[in-house]
């Protein structure tokens, strides 16, 4: 058998969430599977529902990805982790004839792996576009978003001329709030409006609102200064500020344009979040163990379709990224059509995740002051925090125990905390977030659990699905 997802610990790490565990195992009986098969690239079964028809689920194992004929919006939906649970389990055979339905799926994703990689290669091989032609959209873009942060920065004015606190409950601000977003969209700006966006969600959210509202007005006012100030920036700083206002640059650029960096890359951490138009972005985290690169991977899924690969909080897989450009560069990108190399165990090769990958809690400091320092349009940053205990405290989630340093506050769920309190005793572990306008939300927990192993490799206990991993 295909070793990708081979144990239960494997599929169950994919789970969107606990309610999908508990389901799965609901059906982790052969006997609600009419039929059910594998070969050395796909699993498929159908699955007996309410309904007259059975479901039909199936996984390519190249991915891994997901497909099945239910509603379920969820990916993995609970019939595809549940099939695999039954293949870990030894209870799906080998071999066999490929049902027509399986082999069209398969066909289908091939294809479009070829012709995704045939438009790459067309784009590739044209001939350049007219240089002034290309000037003149640029010049006309930046003339777009000057104007609409120029809009912005006076409605900001306004805004504290007024005072924050009149924001609350007033219909009228939240109809301005909702046109100025709308303003950036025209400006050709959307990652302005997704900021505005974001940022109305924390009128009346807690007490301290107005503290925080005052962090992404403060800055607003940042991109709006180098915005019209961006004919004097570095190619670096631009490109930067190009990322924060939501400007994309296509895959050809970020490969002519970014560094690329080959390295086994463990996953640090997963986050799935909703976006406007049903459509589900996910971030991937990865720590370079050669490197010490740190890599941010975004992906998307549209209408509940699901995401093209899979990948496992705390595992190793090899494989080469392309960064984006800039001056502290996190965001990466796949070469078309790759499938990264899952690493067999973390622990059977000479790079496994240590804390001198992670380093001491005040060099994770150091780092993350410097990646600020270098980009500060960027909001969300990745943090290591070696050693820390974790307390709860007046309400609060706290890790103490790191250096010299004072304790920090963390942005945890309830459930997650006690477990976790529960899975370490209390005791001091390695910790992976993503740090945001000064709130540090917990994504993975890391333990070196084999005492006899001589390099003491730390491994992911938990990650921010909030069961074991």
């Amino acid at each position: 058998m295909s070793r990708v997802l081979g144990t239960e610990v494997e599929v169950l790490a994919l789970a969107p969430d606990a309610a999908s565990v508990k389901a799965a195992k609901g059906l982790q009986s052969i006997r609600k599977w009419p039929s059910v098969g594998s070969s050395a690239t796909a699993v498929w079964g159908e699955c007996q529902g309410s309904g007259s028809k059975p479901y039909q689920t199936q996984v390519d194992l190249s991915g891994p990805s997901f497909k099945c004929s239910c509603p379920s919006r969820k990916f993995p939906c609970k019939h595809g982790l549940a099939l695999m649970l039954l293949r870990a389990a030894g209870e799906v055979p080998e071999g066999g004839d490929v049902p027509e339905w399986v082999q069209a799926w398969q066909t289908s994703r091939q294809q479009k792996a070829e012709k995704k990689a045939e438009q790459q290669e067309r784009k590739a091989s044209a001939p350049p576009p007219n240089p002034a032609a290309v000037a003149r959209r640029v010049d006309k873009r930046w003339d777009n978003i000057s104007a609409g942060m120029q809009e912005l920065a006076l409605w900001m004015q306004d805004m504290v001329a007024q005072g924050l606190a009149s924001l609350s409950g007033n219909p009228q601000a939240s109809a301005q709030w909702r046109t100025l977003t709308a303003r950036m969209v025209d400006a050709q700006a959307p990652g302005m409006a997704t900021r505005l966006q974001r940022a109305w969600t924390l009128v009346d959210s807690h007490p301290d609102w107005h503290r925080e509202l005052l962090l992404h007005l403060g800055q607003w006012h940042l991109l709006h200064e180098a915005v019209q100030r961006q004919g004097s920036l570095d190619a670096d700083t631009r490109a930067d500020l190009m990322a924060a206002l939501g400007w994309p640059l296509d895959r050809a650029e970020v490969v002519a344009q970014g560094q690329a960096v080959t390295d086994s890359w463990v996953v640090a951490g997963l986050h799935h979040t909703p976006r406007d138009g049903n459509l589900l972005e996910r971030r991937i985290w990865l720590q370079g163990l050669h490197s010490g690169r740190v890599a941010l991977l975004l992906d998307y899924a549209q209408g509940g379709r699901g995401f093209e690969s899979a990948w496992l909080a705390g595992r190793s897989y090899h494989s080469v990224l392309h960064f984006y450009p800039g001056r502290a560069p996190l965001r990466a990108l796949l070469p078309v059509g790759q499938v990264p190399a899952l690493l067999a165990q973390q622990d059977e090769h000479d790079g496994a995740l240590t804390q001198a990958v992670v380093g001491t809690a005040r060099q994770a400091l150091d780092t993350l002051a410097r990646r600020v320092a270098d980009n500060p349009f960027q909001t969300l940053q990745p943090l290591w925090m070696e050693q820390a205990a974790l307390r709860f405290h007046e309400g609060r989630w706290w890790l103490h125990g790191m250096e010299d340093a004072a304790p920090i506050t963390v942005v945890l769920e309830a459930q997650a905390g006690w477990q976790l309190l529960a899975m370490t005793g209390g005791q001091p572990v390695s910790w992976f977030g993503e740090w945001e306008h000064r709130h540090w939300h917990l994504r993975s927990a890391w333990q070196a659990v084999r005492p006899d192993d001589a390099r003491n490799a730390l491994h992911c206990i938990w990650h921010d699905r909030g069961e074991t991993a």
